[in-house]
């Protein structure tokens, strides 16, 4: 017997909240667009298969996760792709590191930037068996970040005609800092 899906009732929304979320839409567009194109680039260094053979090669399965893509609207479009991991003991818990790259627009031309930066413990309370569960698929229900790029972040202006180089570039400079 097919299963059927309850549907959850929702209140319809005004006419006035669904043309400003049209507008809404609208003005994010372009910086919707400047997103996708630094996704492509992102997708294009092989930032995420470098990042997991990062994990697989210099961490332990228990203290380091990911990766994960994050982006952003404000100040200018930006996405990245971030790794996290912590370390042993008892109050590892209380400080993580993200290790990433970012793409954004700087002017007419893309850059990267390869860094870290630490996140302090947020929450109000500490469940060691939720925080092991939970940390596994997501980090900002303990750690508050703002998705940003470090500020001391290693900054590479985009070429595509060194995209090998690039590659090469991101990898080492992964090494160095894990």
């Amino acid at each position: 017997m097919p299963t059927t899906r309850r549907h959850r009732y929702v209140r319809p929304r005004s006419v006035l909240e669904q043309i400003a979320q049209i507008r809404r839409e609208k003005a994010e567009a372009p910086k919707r667009a400047a997103q996708e194109e630094l996704a492509r680039i992102l997708d294009g260094l092989n930032v995420w298969g470098t990042l997991e053979e990062l994990r697989t090669k210099r961490f332990s399965p228990n203290l380091c996760y990911g990766p994960k893509a994050i982006g952003g609207l404000v100040p200018t479009p930006f996405v990245g792709v971030v790794l996290w991991h912590r370390p042993a003991g008892y109050y590892g818990y209380k400080t993580l590191t993200l290790l990433g790259v970012w793409a954004k627009h700087e002017g007419e031309k893309p850059e990267l930037l390869i860094g870290s930066k630490r996140l302090a413990y947020s929450a109000p309370f500490y469940d060691a068996e939720a925080y092991h569960k939970l940390i596994r698929r997501n980090y900002d229900l303990y750690y508050q970040d703002d998705d940003l790029p470090p500020s001391d972040a290693l900054t590479i202006p985009y070429q595509p005609e060194h995209r090998l180089t690039l590659r090469e570039t991101i990898a080492s400079e992964f090494a160095r800092r894990a």
